[in-house]
């Protein structure tokens, strides 16, 4: 009886000990060689990333030597031969993998929500930020620890390309108010505290947060005064992905359906759309930018999106986030 106790207590630990790693294979080279260095600082309390599940059996989700930091580090260096004069940042807000029951089985889920900051001087400055959660289902993914962990690696590669080429936000925080950046940084965007919004066209989303319009562009519409996209001074379309542009105080922004009209409440701007129809499968920026040469925005993206999947998707207000212009999906 007792020999049975201890070989089952034994079966237990050694469950409890399976790990899956996360492999940093993705390529994060700044071309640019202006980075000097990534750092770390995680604003977690449980510092465990947590385990999900394969044939019954839990994989904790770990870095090599169990050291997140220092394993980023190490890659970055690797890809990183020439070293340039800039400081990154990568805040991690959240990190859980964790197994969801349902009726029929367990999922596998992976929260993540990561930002990323330019340091100078003692101070930071927000460039990115990344916040998703995915699921990994038994029935279609084969080995759910080895796919949440290789997630987590694109993931991690994602924000840090972003976080190469994307422009900061120029308003400086203490480390002390990491914390709180969103609301820090909110209180001062011109987009969200402005009354009335300026006419004209925004190239990007940080040129609409500032309030910023371009004298270089204006938007073409049709003869029924229709928006089909945007032409420059010699009255040539523009080829680029636009974030959209204001007219007589509302704004439209571009999406992979056409032009949008975007509202404003106290959670910040949104449009009336779907998951769908603002992230299908198989539409690429330059399918939105082909369409606009073509004369109709979403001619050849609509092409891209299945009529009976979006008619039946939810359309609901989807939020805009304040700092980086992606789509929130709840």
């Amino acid at each position: 009886m007792v020999k049975t106790f201890f070989l089952l207590l034994f079966s237990i630990i050694i469950s409890a000990q399976k790990i899956q790693l996360v492999q940093l294979t993705q390529n994060i080279k700044d071309k640019s060689k202006s980075a000097k260095s990534l750092t770390i600082i995680d604003n977690r309390e449980d510092k465990k990333i947590g385990s999900v599940s394969h044939q019954d059996q839990p994989f904790e989700i770990q870095f090599k030597d169990n050291q997140m930091e220092k394993a980023v580090q190490e890659w970055f260096l690797s890809d990183n031969k020439k070293l340039g004069d800039t400081d990154f940042v990568l805040l991690i807000e959240t990190l859980k993998a964790y197994d969801e029951p349902t009726e029929k089985s367990i999922l596998g889920k992976l929260d993540v929500k990561l930002s990323s900051f330019v340091k100078k001087n003692d101070k930071y400055y927000f460039v990115s930020r990344l916040s998703d959660n995915f699921s990994f289902q038994p029935k279609y993914d084969v080995h759910i620890p080895k796919l949440t962990a290789n997630r987590l690696s694109f993931v991690l590669s994602k924000i840090i390309n972003e976080t190469y080429s994307n422009p900061v936000i120029d308003v400086a925080l203490n480390e002390t108010e990491l914390k709180n950046y969103e609301g820090i940084i909110s209180k001062q965007i011109k987009s969200l505290n402005s009354e009335t919004l300026s006419d004209g066209v925004y190239p990007d989303f940080i040129s609409f947060l500032n309030q910023e319009p371009s004298k270089e562009y204006s938007v073409n519409k049709n003869k029924k005064g229709i928006a089909i996209g945007f032409i420059n001074a010699k009255n040539w379309p523009v080829i680029e992905k636009f974030f959209g542009y204001v007219e007589n105080g509302t704004a439209f922004r571009l999406t992979p359906v056409g032009f949008l009209e975007m509202g404003k409440d106290e959670k910040g701007f949104y449009v009336i759309s779907s998951k769908k129809a603002l992230s299908p499968q198989g539409v690429s920026e330059g399918m939105i930018a082909g369409s606009l040469i073509g004369g109709v925005v979403g001619g050849a993206v609509a092409g891209a999106i299945d009529s009976k999947e979006y008619k039946s998707s939810k359309v609901q207000k989807v939020y805009i986030d304040s700092l980086t212009g992606a789509y929130i999906f709840d």
